[in-house]
């Protein structure tokens, strides 16, 4: 009898340990990307966390790229990219039965790393394997951004100095009386740039957001169009509700404005005058395409880990 009791816990000691064996075997990987040569990085990006609930709903969902992680961009972030970062965009469509469909879009700034707009492209390929492939990957550019991109923003995208690589601070919300200059430029698809606070910065042909936390000064150029004028006016708006838990107070400095307003403008950007504002040519030209409506582009990708890339640079949101 003891025989067979010693047995049975023997036996029972076996299966056991054969079960912990098997579940450690047996493990996922972990999601954390080591760099742009871990083999495993796709699979990581597959199943990382942060993509656990992404495109499950309709709307637009975007992650920042921080160290090779993405990092989930909170809704009252949305529209401000820092030029020394990439991103990825995720935009869900539901049609009438309800079924989903997916772009994923991930751009690259000016300033971004290597690593991170690597890093970047892999989580892209990776989030769309969590889609069964199904999603339609798209490249952006900073300042070459697609229509299609563009439209997922109501007031207009948003470059800001700094970024994670590049040491720099992100600008934090209220930060007080940090000045900034943000230029806004285009016909159809309206871009916000920051630019130096300087006379030089501006010309007559477009409008131009002066923040100083308190207030927020639009100066329209004499030559600006109506249509930047409104979407100026609209990113003040989005700017104080961003920037400064929606304190401030938002003033549209004119052609119509009195002297006094509009030297209180160039007071307080710290130099120049309105008579010596540069001409609207120093401000380059509002078109990326010539009149035909065409746009020269090049490839930019072929392939990655051995599957395809359907990368849309493009004219008329079309994909190929």
């Amino acid at each position: 009898m003891k025989l067979l009791y010693v047995l049975a816990l023997l036996a029972l000691s076996v299966c056991v340990s054969a079960r912990t064996t098997m579940r450690q075997n047996s493990s996922p990987i972990s999601p954390q990307i080591t760099s742009l040569n871990d083999k495993d990085a796709r699979e990581k990006a597959r199943v990382h966390p942060a993509f656990a609930n992404a495109g499950q709903r309709a709307g637009v969902e975007i992650w920042r790229i921080n160290n090779f992680e993405p990092v989930a961009v909170p809704q009252s972030e949305f529209g401000k990219f820092y030029k020394g970062d990439s991103y990825i965009v995720l935009k869900t469509t539901s049609d009438k039965r309800n079924n989903l469909s997916w772009d994923i879009h991930y751009w690259i700034g000016s300033e971004s790393s290597q690593d991170e707009a690597g890093a970047a492209a892999i989580l892209t390929v990776g989030l769309d394997d969590k889609f069964d492939g199904k999603a339609v990957q798209h490249r952006e550019s900073m300042g070459h951004e697609s229509q299609q991109f563009l439209g997922y923003f109501s007031s207009a995208i948003r470059y800001m100095d700094g970024g994670n690589a590049s040491g720099f601070k992100h600008v934090t919300t209220n930060p007080g009386a940090e000045k900034r200059l943000f230029q806004v430029k285009g016909k159809r698809n309206i871009r916000v740039r920051q630019v130096d606070p300087l006379i030089s910065s501006m010309n007559k042909g477009d409008c131009f957001i002066l923040d100083i936390g308190n207030e927020i000064l639009v100066y329209v150029g004499d030559k600006a169009k109506n249509v930047e004028k409104l979407k100026a006016i609209s990113m003040a708006t989005q700017i104080r509700d961003q920037d400064h838990n929606g304190r401030g107070k938002v003033e549209i400095i004119d052609k119509y404005s009195s002297d006094v307003d509009i030297e209180r403008f160039f007071t307080t950007l710290g130099s120049g005058s309105k008579n010596i504002v540069p001409e609207d040519s120093a401000g380059g030209d509002d078109q990326v395409s010539d009149k035909s409506g065409s746009l020269k582009t090049q490839l930019v990708a072929a392939s990655m880990s051995g599957k395809n890339l359907k990368l849309c640079l493009k004219r008329n949101s079309s994909c190929r």
